[in-house]
């Protein structure tokens, strides 16, 4: 961390908080919805697909808007007290459709930030530590989801709570403990103060700002949105790891493992990235991800998923930081935040499509068909990004 600048640093400790909330309410959304509110697979593609829309929306505008008014920290305010309510809201849910309301409201949060806080993460960088950045950004972010996982374990098995009607106070409070989490998060983005972007050229204001986006950038977003249509929300793969038979706490715990070797690669992929170009990593992660999906398909035991779980944060800890990093690589410093926007953009929607499109397949056609998409998305994009030849290589 001393390598790096403070808003670098403390951009990562934010995150940590964020995530021992979020991640203390995402592996339990499933099993409360299909469990003790009684939805369908069907419900659980619509709340997570309507969630991804409303990030889609929001990381598109929210990063033009901050490149135009030249400020990044009041968005990422913003962004991280909004959700705050939205798991409120998720505790007090007597139906889906609250759950769906209170998850878009959480993830417009999740939106209104992303992109301004990878901007002014990226802004802040030294260009050669990027990778080095978003590597230990992505380390601590994971770090807090573990944490946030473990603790939503504890308090799960502490009140006993089982996937079923009866269970809901046990639910409701872990959901509502995830809420007062939040606030700890909130209050340290007040130290946040906005950068210039150290990369930026010494030219005039308006000439920068009018810069098109390269041809390298409109490549690699291709890539990441062609992978992004078959990587449905983790949801599905929590759910999936209940039908072998695990138990709530146990299913909670397999998430936990995942976020604790995505928490421990990340920032060596990244660091690793600087050194060896972003391609290559891009492409093991994608192709690790797609083969975890269709192993994840034909799983018939409990312990498979916490193995699958493991080879998962291997693999999100390849593509995750470094995608974001070979973004901010391409975009010019002046529309960095509109760039990362589109991109990010892009692949909510895409996200949108496999979100909605894995529960519409799982509830025709059960649950190996569903996840086996991932494979042929993750082999497809993998291919596009060989095909850019060496600008899917090029270092800072």
């Amino acid at each position: 961390m001393r390598r790096l600048p403070r808003q670098v640093v403390l951009l990562g400790w934010i995150s940590l908080l964020a995530d021992v909330s979020g991640e203390m309410t995402a592996p339990l959304i499933p099993l409360y919805l299909t469990g003790v509110l009684g939805a369908g697979t069907i419900a659980l593609g619509v709340v997570e697909g309507c969630a991804e829309a409303v990030v889609t929306a929001m990381k598109a505008v929210a990063g033009w808007h901050s490149d135009r008014a030249r400020r990044r920290v009041p968005y990422i305010r913003w962004g991280y007290a909004l959700p705050v309510l939205g798991k409120a809201v998720i505790a007090a849910a007597v139906a889906w459709p609250m759950v769906g309301a209170g998850r878009v409201l959480d993830r417009f949060g999740k939106g209104l930030r992303t992109t301004p806080r990878d901007a002014l993460l990226a802004d802040a960088a030294p260009p050669e530590a990027r990778g080095h950045a978003f590597g230990l950004h992505r380390a601590m972010d994971t770090a807090g989801a573990l944490a946030g996982a473990l603790v939503a374990a504890a308090l799960l098995a502490l009140l006993g709570a089982s996937a079923s009607p009866e269970a809901a106070p046990a639910w409701r409070w872990t959901l509502g403990a995830a809420a007062a989490a939040g606030v700890a998060c909130w209050s340290l983005t007040l130290l946040l103060r906005d950068v210039p972007p150290r990369d930026a050229p010494a030219a005039d204001g308006a000439a920068q700002g009018a810069a098109p986006l390269p041809r390298s950038f409109w490549r690699a977003t291709g890539a990441l949105c062609i992978f992004a249509l078959g990587n449905g929300s983790d949801a599905f793969l929590l759910l999936r790891a209940s039908e072998t038979g695990l138990s709530p706490v146990s299913v909670v715990l397999s998430y936990a493992l995942f976020n604790a070797v995505y928490a421990a690669a990340s920032l060596p992929a990244g660091r690793l990235s600087d050194r060896v170009g972003r391609a290559w990593l891009l492409r093991t992660g994608w192709i690790l991800q797609g083969g975890v999906y269709l192993a994840f398909a034909h799983a018939s035991e409990g312990w498979h998923c916490f193995a699958l779980m493991a080879l998962y944060g291997l693999a999100v800890a390849c593509h995750e930081g470094v995608g974001k990093a070979l973004i901010a690589d391409a975009a010019p410093p002046s529309r960095r935040g509109t760039a990362m926007g589109i991109a990010f953009g892009c692949m909510g929607a895409c996200a949108l499509v496999a979100s909605v499109g894995t529960g519409w397949i799982w509830h025709a056609a059960g649950a190996r068909w569903a996840l086996s998409v991932g494979l042929i998305t993750s082999l497809a994009a993998a291919l596009v990004l060989s095909l850019r030849g060496r600008t899917a290589d090029s270092r800072p």
